[in-house]
């Protein structure tokens, strides 16, 4: 009889990032009632100069937030509990204050790579507000986002289409960005987020008809001709979501023929507590 895969969320927020609900036993506690076998905690970075700061913990949170993580290991030890961060890029900061500060003085297991905000002539906007005459603003965000690939930094990158929300169409320009994405993913071993919580939100008109605001059938089927491992997120932002609607992604996943990695990322972040089967 074939083994079934284990349940592996790497992406789950908490009520930290001040858009999401519940505490982090919260989400244990749902995770191991949804079978559930490593749940990996990744709240938005916070970052000492407090930028992006509507959107996540003040800097001076992440050490309880480490701290909580530590005890929820404790109390749910049948449960597979990863501590991490969903990471935007400051060039200001370097890569060194990444793998210094958050995966070595804060011992974090991992971070995801995500980039949420551009800049339009010089003021700060989420990346889903990029419209299709700005294609330049997207070129930023693959090249930011190839960089934290570069870096070294990242387990994998989340929603990479989240900057096509208000594209209708699939042009050779956005191809040929993507396929530069789909290179670097392949080149530095880092796969691509299929990311659940865009099946949650409300779908954008597209002409007629209505889509989903990602994943973007387009990026998934370039992601399938380049041959990119992926990863499925559930995004959570609260405690039903750690799997609530993660079938219906992976069923989306494999319409296109795409190779699951959740398990096989999760066995390489931290391997001094790695097991054959995360127990």
């Amino acid at each position: 009889m074939m083994k079934q895969p284990l349940r592996v969320n790497l992406h789950t927020h908490t009520r930290r990032c001040k858009h999401a609900q519940g505490e982090i036993s919260d989400y244990c506690a749902e995770a191991v009632r949804q079978n559930v076998a490593v749940l990996g905690f990744s709240d938005h970075s916070p970052f000492p100069g407090g930028e992006y700061a509507s959107t996540r913990m003040d800097f001076t949170e992440l050490a309880d937030y480490c701290d909580d993580i530590r005890r929820a290991r404790e109390a749910f030890p049948d449960l597979t509990v990863l501590a991490g961060l969903e990471a935007d890029y400051l060039p200001a900061l370097g890569p060194s204050f990444y793998r210094e500060v958050y995966l070595g003085e804060y011992g974090l297991d991992y971070l995801i790579g995500a980039v949420h905000f551009t800049r339009r002539a010089g003021e700060l906007i989420w990346v889903g507000d990029i419209t299709p005459e700005e294609t330049e603003l997207v070129r930023g965000c693959i090249e930011e986002s190839i960089q934290m690939m570069e870096n070294g930094l990242i387990a994998y990158l989340a929603h990479p289409d989240m900057a096509l929300v208000r594209f209708r169409t699939w042009t050779p320009e956005l191809a040929a960005l993507y396929r530069d994405l789909m290179q670097a993913s392949i080149t530095f071993d880092i796969p691509l987020e299929i990311n659940a919580y865009g099946f949650r939100k409300p779908p954008v008109q597209n002409g007629p008809e209505s889509r989903r605001q990602y994943p973007w059938n387009p990026v998934w089927e370039l992601a399938a001709e380049c041959g990119v491992k992926t990863v499925i997120g559930a995004d959570a932002h609260k405690p039903v979501d750690v799997w609530s609607n993660m079938p219906e992604v992976f069923d989306y996943s494999r319409q296109f023929g795409l190779v699951n990695y959740n398990e096989a990322t999760a066995a390489r972040l931290h391997p001094a507590r790695k097991t054959a089967d995360f127990r």
